[in-house]
């Protein structure tokens, strides 16, 4: 992997990225045999030829290789600069051609400098409530930092991003940035981990509940960023889970 350091823009650090396409074929090739699933009249199914696979799906393959590969790459290539991204990290000129270093720019927020409480020190009551919320509660008491108006907006999503900063709906949309960043920061600090394997098991769950097709789930998480975040839920479930039993000690 190749990075550069591009200039600050308002606030915001960014890094040029390239990556030899060898670091990218497996993803590539795993793509492909999905694609081959698809009914192509003349061939009989799971028998359609790789290369008319490719040249019949080859922007679709791409596409999908890019929304796949940007977000994973951009979080090592911060890692290689030390640095530590504020919220999900934005991806932008990208160039993707099968066999060629596949180019793209991310673009991310610092992640503010705080320091992780005690977290055997975040008590809970059994009082009916759910120890979730105590402990979550305990953590923003604990920890606090000021958090970019973007990012504010994009957890507010479209319908309610022009909220005035004095509204509840912006105060608990803070609130649930902050409370993510810290949780984050938990679990980096304890060794608490989600894999890939864990996000395909989830998706194959709502898959099941919402009567869909697991493939399609995937795509539309995979374009939309919501895997990216069904992951960030992921960890922070583990990561409360983790607080609950330490603070059950």
């Amino acid at each position: 992997m190749k990075t550069a350091k591009l200039d600050d823009e308002k606030g915001k650090k960014a890094l040029q990225v390239e990556v030899d396409w060898s670091e990218l074929a497996a993803d590539y090739d795993d793509l492909v045999s999905e694609y081959a699933k698809v009914r192509i009249p003349g061939f009989r199914s799971n028998k359609v030829p790789r290369s008319v696979v490719e040249q019949r799906f080859q922007r679709q393959i791409l596409d999908n290789l890019s929304h796949r590969a940007v977000q994973r790459l951009g979080r090592e290539a911060l890692h290689e600069h030390g640095a530590e991204s504020l919220g999900p990290v934005e991806i932008s000129d990208v160039a993707c051609e099968k066999g060629k270093p596949f180019q793209f720019t991310a673009r991310f927020w610092p992640m503010p400098e705080f320091e992780v409480p005690d977290i055997s020190s975040l008590s809970f009551r059994d009082d009916g409530s759910d120890p979730r919320d105590q402990i979550s509660h305990r953590l923003l008491e604990k920890v606090s930092f000021i958090v970019p108006d973007e990012l504010v907006r994009e957890e507010l999503g479209a319908d309610e991003s022009h909220s005035s900063k004095e509204s509840a709906a912006w105060k608990a949309a803070t609130d649930r940035v902050r409370l993510m960043l810290i949780l984050q920061r938990i679990a980096k600090q304890e060794g608490i981990e989600v894999t890939e394997a864990d996000v395909e098991r989830r998706i194959k769950e709502k898959a099941g509940e919402f009567g869909t097709d697991p493939h399609d789930l995937r795509k539309e998480l995979e374009e939309g960023g919501g895997r990216r975040r069904l992951k960030d839920m992921l960890l922070a479930e583990s990561t409360l889970k983790y607080l609950m039993e330490v603070n059950q000690q």
